[in-house]
């Protein structure tokens, strides 16, 4: 029960991984729901083997109640609209009200309340048992900023240049994508701009720091989550509105238009999720001649050249 279910190295084991992760019925698990789901894993724990009785997909549903529910390090109960079981169900009306925004008040309170959403997300989610208050906070601010000033700015440039107002309904993307990547240079500062991140060998042996290695990981991330993951609720709802427009209209009209456009971002949201968060693994392999000079020419404990 120690190893992942699914395999990480493939992308469909990942993949696979992150539909559990997210799987928004977690939510309606209790607190007594969740400690005997963690008696039953200390128990396998203390034992080696499963307690009499329990089947082998019950101790896995045990160990998923307990991963996406319980804090990994404080061994606390998450908040529950800061889990990543919530992502779905929070983000739904968040995108509605950020696609639907049509006055400035609007369109400003929609990035506001978005990214207050992904500072808590954050802070739910965070690796360690304490808060580095001044970053997040920070961080927070600056991706306020940067969304609010992209909307309002995109908004004017279009009512200055009627040309462009085809490109209207992307505005949300454009604050949302640029919100997301300045959060994630300035979280992540000391990885592509600063010490870098650790480079370790096949023995699992610390070679040192790379840079090189850290801008990689951050380009990727920005790439992959910053501006792929937005495609789904910002981007997919407009082309399929459009589309469902062409052939019956009045499923984009009025009311009915509300509810197809809310159905299409729940199924754009719920699908490319996972998609987005699984096509990276968490431990990345990488060519060493990508890297500083000071890895080049490295031998491991064989004698053999280190090449990746």
């Amino acid at each position: 029960m120690d190893a992942p279910k699914f395999d990480q190295s493939t992308f469909y084991g990942r993949l696979m991984g992150m539909y559990d992760y997210i799987d928004p019925r977690t939510l309606l698990l209790t607190s007594e729901d969740l400690k005997k789901s963690q008696e039953l894993l200390q128990k396998y724990k203390d034992t080696g083997k499963k307690p009499a009785g329990v089947s082998d997909a019950e101790m896995w549903q045990a160990r998923k109640n307990v991963e996406v529910s319980i804090h990994p390090v404080t061994g606390e109960e998450l908040l529950k609209v800061g889990r990543m079981s919530a992502f779905v169900p929070m983000n739904v009306p968040l995108c509605a009200f950020m696609l639907m925004a049509s006055s400035t008040p609007q369109v400003l309170a929609a990035q506001w309340l978005n990214q207050t959403y992904n500072a808590l997300n954050n802070y739910v989610n965070r690796s360690g048992a304490t808060v580095e208050w001044a970053a997040l906070l920070q961080s927070y601010g600056l991706a306020v900023t940067a969304s609010c000033s992209i909307a309002l700015g995109a908004g004017r440039l279009l009512k200055a240049v009627p040309s462009l107002q085809v490109m209207g309904p992307f505005v949300p993307y454009l604050a949302v994508i640029s919100a997301g990547t300045a959060n994630v240079s300035f979280t992540r500062l000391e990885e592509w701009n600063g010490k870098g991140v650790a480079i370790v060998d096949d023995e699992g042996k610390e070679l040192g720091m790379s840079r090189a290695a850290g801008q990689m990981g951050v380009l990727q991330t920005v790439l992959s989550r910053s501006c792929f993951l937005p495609i789904a609720p910002m981007v997919m709802p407009i082309v399929g509105m459009k589309a469902i427009g062409a052939v019956a209209p009045v499923l984009t009209a009025g009311v009915l238009g509300v509810v197809t456009e809310i159905v299409l971002i729940t199924g754009c949201i719920s699908g490319m999720l996972p998609v987005a968060l699984a096509l990276l693994p968490q431990k990345m392999e990488i060519a060493v001649s990508k890297l500083e000079p000071e890895f080049q020419n490295l031998k491991d404990s064989k004698g053999q050249p280190i090449t990746r």
